[in-house]
């Protein structure tokens, strides 16, 4: 083969020609086309990774909602557990009061029922021991009996303080009173009836006229009634005493 030199140098500017066509008409197209792909496949992934941020932004912000949102659930659980605490613990009061008011509330009643039951058992009892004394006494009761309580009627009414007597003696002058009434069960004598008007007079410091009546439901004694005094010194006063354990203050008894 015969080397030529014009043939090498036209082959290497037609190849430099070929080059040149190529780097106008083609590879500058296709540049700019990677370039161009370069550019939009930068942007995509810069895309991308805008959205990945965001992704991860949304994902941390979710998490973080979620931390709160947890934490928010844990305070309301405590909070709704001390109420209920709170609420279960004032109950709880609330009934432990309720029955102790109950059972104090029980124990008065108990107390007041069982007081009720002996002051009625009390009473039986007292009004049985009177109904058995009254028979005792009504066969023992006898003129002579009668005297010893008018006797003793008399020096109870001469000792009465002087206050009993002043207000004995206001009463009378209240209420205007100018007789005055002796009940006895057997007849009394002149000279007794002589004694009692003298001790009535000393007691109202006034003179009254006395009538004398018997009454045989006092068994034995005597029983003055000038107004709203009464003076009361008979067997069946005592017994009335005894039951009642109580006499009122213009009454004067043995």
């Amino acid at each position: 083969m015969n080397w030529n030199k014009l043939t090498f140098f036209l082959q290497i500017f037609n190849f430099l020609v070929f080059v040149w066509l190529l780097k106008k008409f083609l590879y500058k197209p296709v540049f700019d086309l990677i370039k161009q792909r370069k550019e939009a496949v930068a942007g995509m992934w810069q895309e991308a990774e805008r959205a990945r941020q965001e992704a991860q932004k949304l994902k941390a912000d979710y998490e973080n909602r979620l931390l709160i949102w947890e934490e928010e659930k844990k305070k309301a659980r405590e909070e709704l557990e001390e109420e209920l605490r709170i609420q279960r613990a004032k109950l709880i009061a609330e009934n432990q009061k309720a029955l102790e008011l109950e059972k104090e509330r029980n124990r008065v009643l108990e107390e007041k029922r069982k007081k009720e039951m002996e002051l009625e058992a009390e009473n039986r009892a007292l009004q049985v021991g009177a109904r058995f004394v009254a028979r005792l006494l009504s066969s023992l009761a006898s003129e002579e009996v009668e005297r010893k309580l008018i006797g003793l009627c008399l020096e109870k009414l001469r000792s009465l303080p002087q206050e009993t007597l002043e207000l004995i003696r206001r009463s009378m002058e209240r209420e205007g009173v100018e007789k005055g009434v002796v009940k006895s069960v057997f007849p009394i004598g002149e000279e007794l009836r002589e004694r009692l008007r003298e001790t009535i007079k000393q007691v109202v410091e006034k003179e009254l006229a006395i009538e004398f009546d018997q009454d045989p439901q006092l068994l034995a004694g005597i029983r003055i009634i000038i107004g709203s005094w009464i003076a009361r010194a008979s067997i069946k006063d005592e017994l009335e005493f005894f039951l009642q354990g109580k006499k009122e203050d213009t009454e004067v008894s043995l």
